[in-house]
């Protein structure tokens, strides 16, 4: 039985244990009274993305059965282990990153196994998928979506089309798979989108308000709920990204906000020691956007600490 099968115009309301794990995921179904597809939404894949959680939340308040076509089944958190713990985007029990982990494996460790049960019982059984996100405890981020642009032309538009429903200036074309749910789908043909709001394990009503628009103007172009939300942008397309990471430990001073539009050559920050000596400069290498960077005064060498959208 698919977790999409309740009465029509319900709403079901489960704690659900994943097997051969201490792992419980709290999930709400909501049925509409008319047919319609089955569409999944995620939210906490990675834990401190605190506006997504909250987001998906207040959806299940919102959305009514006997308004709705279609279901909508909702993973409120899928991490709840590392919400619980305030763990940094890891599942606590392995240590591994819950998004690169999908297909999973049931052999596997912890977030393998749970990978797995998200896959078999919540994924595969939808005919579209919606996974919220923001920027990690230490990430500040230009509100932006990711599409499909990898699997079959019907995929990619079909994928592309739910990102044109966010109120964002910015849409990223994703053409590789990492092990996360949102590349997954592409890998069983269920057209997906990832959306990126907040930041910085914080939220606010303004974000949340925003994201909830975002999600019922997908919900809308998927025809799902009949009302439909205006927006002020219309995202441009972004087909590449540049990821810089640190070449040294120390305290980062970023040279931009977020959403600056960078020149090759412009500034992007420098890392300096306790002593102020200068450590490494970083700089633009192509005509970008700022999209996401380290928010935090301590960075590590290796880690990542600002991904830009090319512009050229």
């Amino acid at each position: 039985m698919s977790i999409f099968d309740i009465g029509k115009a319900s709403i079901s309301n489960k704690v659900i244990a994943v097997p051969q794990t201490e792992t419980k995921l709290y999930v709400s179904v909501i049925k509409g009274a008319s047919e319609g597809p089955n569409v999944l939404v995620t939210a906490g894949i990675h834990n401190e993305e605190y506006c997504g959680i909250e987001t998906a939340r207040r959806l299940a308040i919102i959305l009514d059965p006997k308004s709705i076509k279609g279901t909508v089944a909702i993973i409120h958190v899928a991490n709840p282990g590392g919400f619980a713990v305030h763990a940094r985007d890891v599942v606590p029990e392995d240590g591994e990153n819950l998004n690169r982990t999908f297909p999973g494996n049931i052999e596997g460790t912890a977030s393998h196994r749970l990978a797995h049960f998200i896959t078999e019982d919540f994924l595969k059984p939808s005919a579209f998928h919606i996974d919220l996100h923001s920027g990690g405890g230490r990430e500040q981020l230009l509100p932006h979506s990711y599409f499909q642009a990898m699997g079959t032309a019907v995929l990619k538009s079909a994928s592309k089309a739910m990102a044109e429903a966010v109120d964002a200036e910015y849409m990223v074309a994703a053409d590789t798979y990492t092990g996360s749910a949102f590349s997954h789908a592409a890998y069983y043909k269920i057209p997906s989108i990832i959306i990126e709001r907040g930041g910085m394990a914080l939220w606010t009503e303004t974000e949340i308000e925003a994201y909830l628009r975002d999600v019922i103007r997908v919900l809308h172009r998927l025809g799902v709920v009949d009302s439909s939300i205006p927006r002020i942008a219309y995202p441009k397309i972004i087909e590449k990204t540049m990821q810089y990471k640190a070449a040294d430990s120390g305290f980062w001073y970023p040279a931009n906000p977020v959403g600056a539009l960078l020149n090759k050559n412009d500034s992007l920050g420098k890392i300096l020691n306790a002593f102020s000596d200068e450590l490494s400069e970083y700089k633009a290498e192509n005509k970008s956007v700022l999209l996401y960077q380290t928010g935090s005064l301590s960075v590590r060498a290796n880690e990542s600490i600002v991904t830009l959208g090319i512009l050229d």
